[in-house]
């Protein structure tokens, strides 16, 4: 439990030196180093999806969760969650919930969010989440300087996202096989892709809505398991 707290003060201390970063660096700065970053999350995005093992899978889980995700429109509720969080805070800029859900999302979506509570749980190993807790700091500092100090509001959330895994890792352990991990990081890294498409403003997706295709590779070894 202290690195997953550490991960989450890790977010904050990233958002709240953003303040202090974007205080000395240009506006024009500012654009390049969005440019730069982006175009990194697309290659990390790129690279983790073709470590899938199982392209049927991931096309299936993706057109399904589609559906779901668009007929729920989860992508409407996260908007909606994000505007009802400015709305408390006086000095929220217009760019406040896209800066919560832009890195709300790339620190949430991805093997390491899975298997770093996992590894703690049940092996007592933080050499994930240690990691984790290094690229998660500097996605908050770098992204705060963009959309300001509302990543910052992502920590909270990726604190209880991993405290759930953390406690019922024992329970999840059977059905979240290395194959399993390794599919739901594979569609991850693709939705990490989709977003960096709508961030470099090439391709308008609402990412939130495909969010249910996470679940498809657990689905899939689940009937295996019980048809075997």
């Amino acid at each position: 439990m202290l690195y997953i707290f550490l991960n989450m003060i890790g977010i904050e201390a990233g958002g709240f030196l953003s303040g202090l970063v974007k205080k000395i660096i240009s506006k024009k700065q500012i654009d390049a180093v969005l440019i730069i970053a982006n175009l990194c999350i697309a290659a990390v995005g790129i690279q983790g999806a073709i470590t899938t093992e199982n392209s049927a899978l991931m096309i299936i889980s993706c057109v399904l969760g589609a559906l779901a995700g668009a007929g729920c429109d989860l992508d409407g509720k996260f908007n909606r969650f994000g505007g009802f969080l400015k709305s408390k805070f006086k000095k929220a800029n217009e760019n406040f919930v896209k800066g919560f859900i832009t890195v709300f999302m790339i620190q949430c979506v991805g093997s390491m969010a899975i298997v770093g509570p996992l590894d703690i749980g049940l092996k007592g190993d933080a050499s994930i989440l240690i990691f984790k807790i290094v690229l998660d700091t500097c996605s908050s500092l770098i992204y705060g300087a963009i959309y300001g100090p509302s990543v910052m509001l992502s920590g909270p959330f990726v604190f209880l996202y991993e405290t759930v895994i953390f406690l019922l890792a024992g329970a999840l352990h059977p059905f979240l096989t290395d194959a399993v991990i390794n599919e739901i990081s594979a569609i991850g890294s693709l939705l990490i892709f989709a977003m960096s498409l709508d961030l470099l403003d090439i391709l308008h997706l609402k990412v939130a809505n495909y969010l249910p295709a996470l679940l498809g590779p657990v689905a899939y070894y689940l009937i295996l398991m019980v048809i075997r």
